[in-house]
Formats: structure tokens, sequence, C-alpha cells
């Protein structure tokens, strides 16, 4: 279990990560999102012990990362993928690190069997694909059986099988009750895999909570709806104190009541419902509405566009 008190790093005149206070739990697969320059690199470095903070602590089960007596068997982490020596194999890559470690030989050929890197384990590492560096790296990640695991961007280079075996791995490693954080830009990924997410933006925390939870306090979600009078229908839920939109093909986009409430209007209209569907916003359209004038660095396309909605 990862806990993160206060913690808060600052680098001359910018504060990188601000007063974060989080606890990351075993069993449970951790979403860690935000845009580029929101903290999180600097956060699982100092998780790490790789940056020293500013101010507050983290934790891995009680201890920091420095004080860990064996860190591979409570913590591993894919930080980097291609920080590796090129000229060696898979194999030996593995095996340095596990002499250092105490850790058993059979235990790198376990963890390239797992990575599915055994057909290759005898290649220089320079010779890989970005893909086959990923999963190097989360091979290494793993080799201890860490009870925590950080996987930083782990999609990267992947193909559809490698995706699909990351997926599976990750629910595996909560179900075996290991402590699984994930960062990724990947929005549709992130939702298929993650329990729970945490959003950070301009180095504070923006949301920790599931996707429903995330879903239930987002202003995106909607009930969709179409009727034989829709025109009559939006009086009645307007006077329910419902907010309607005209969606497409003339349907209601009604927010501010549930389904029972709009039949219960349509009911007293004596107005016969043809649809009535709930409607969730995606994973990137609540990222992009929590996160929306904290984002450090937009693009000039974003700009141009934000102006064209504002005329």
């Amino acid at each position: 279990m990862i806990e993160m008190r206060n913690l808060t790093k600052t680098f001359k005149d910018k504060i990188s990560v601000n007063q974060l206070s989080l606890v990351i739990q075993p069993g449970v697969v951790t979403g860690f999102l935000g845009p580029n320059g929101a903290g999180k690199s600097t956060t699982m470095k100092m998780i790490l012990g790789l940056m020293n903070p500013s101010e507050g602590s983290v934790t891995i089960d009680g201890q920091s990362y420095k004080a860990l007596k064996q860190p591979i068997s409570k913590i591993g982490a894919l930080i980097n993928g291609n920080a590796v020596n090129p000229k060696l194999t898979a194999k030996q890559h593995l095996e340095i690190i596990a002499a250092a470690s105490g850790i058993s030989e059979k235990q790198t050929e376990t963890m390239l069997m797992e990575t599915g890197l055994e057909k290759v384990k005898d290649k220089p590492i320079g010779t890989f694909s970005l893909g086959m560096k990923q999963r190097l790296g989360i091979a290494t990640a793993l080799l201890g059986d860490p009870e925590t695991v950080i996987l930083d961007e782990p999609f990267n280079g992947l193909d559809v099988d490698g995706i699909h075996w990351l997926r599976e791995l990750t629910r595996k490693l909560a179900q075996d009750g290991k402590a699984v954080l994930v960062s990724s830009h990947l929005m549709s990924e992130m939702q298929m895999i993650a329990d729970r997410m945490i959003i950070l933006a301009q180095g504070k925390l923006i949301a920790d909570m599931t996707i429903d939870e995330l879903s239930q306090n987002s202003l995106g979600s909607f009930i969709k709806v179409r009727c034989e009078d829709n025109k009559e229908l939006q009086l009645l839920l307007t006077a329910k104190g419902a907010e309607v939109k005209q969606g497409k093909n003339e349907e209601l986009h009604v927010y501010q009541l549930d389904m029972e409430q709009i039949g219960l209007a349509a009911k007293t209209g004596q107005l016969a419902l043809f649809e009535l569907t709930k409607i969730q916003p995606s994973l990137e359209e609540l990222f992009v509405e929590l996160t929306e004038g904290k984002i450090d660095y937009v693009s000039t396309d974003n700009l141009l566009a934000k102006g064209r909605e504002s005329r």
C-alpha cells in the first residue's frame, strides 16, 4: 500500500505537486491521469525515492522507499522502458537484477515466459521494438513478485495482442492482492482496466473515485428521450426543474431528472414514450470536463476552437 500525506514538490518558482494526500490500496487497479505537466511523473519518482519531496511524505507499507530492506519484493516499477543496456540480452538483463537481489534464476525464466519474451530472451535488447522493451520493463517490475506495482505508460508500443495481454495482467495482479498504479494517456484502455481513477491537474488532486462515481458527479450524464410529442414533454419536464436540450433527430437530452421522474411526467401528459436511455460520458469526456481551465499546455488548435465557440 502506498500512502501520501501532503506530498509537495517545488522546483524554483513552480509547484509541481501540491499537498497531495492519497492511498493506493491493494487489490485495486488505480488509474493515474492528468494533463502534461500535472505532476504525475514527479509523484511516481518521489514514491520510488528518485526524488525527495519538498514537504510531506510518501510511504510504502509504512516505510519510505529508501528504508525498505528488500525493495524489489515490496514495489516494482516500469518508468522508462529504454533505460537498459542495449548490448545485453533480455535474459542477461533480468539475471543481473535477480543476482543483485537474491532472486532465483528460475524466476527470471518465469518472467520471460509470462511477458512473452521467452523466444527472444537471447537477443540483444538493442534489437527490440518499443513493444518488446515495454514487455521487458514489465518483466523487470514484476521480477521480485512485489506487493505494489507502478506502470507508467505501459501500453506504449504494444500491438493488439500485447494490449489484451496487459489488460489481463493488470487484472490478475489486482486479483492476487497487489496494489497496481497505472499511468497512461490512453483513456479507452484506462476505462477498461482501472477500478479507481486519480486525476491530477497543476499538481493538485482533482478526483479520486471510481468511474461510476465520476459519472454520477459529472455534468455530462443525461437521459435521452423520444416520445410522441417532444415539445409537450419538454414543457412538462422543465416545469419539474429539468434542464432539457435538443439532440439529434429531435430527441431530448434531459438533465437533473432520472428515468422514473421522466416516465411519470410523460404519464401525466398522457404521452407515449418511444425511447428512454441513460447516457454516460466516456472517461475522456469526464477528464476534459474535470481538467478544463487547469491545463498548463494547450495546443493552438484547441485555443482556436475555444475562440470559435465563444463567438
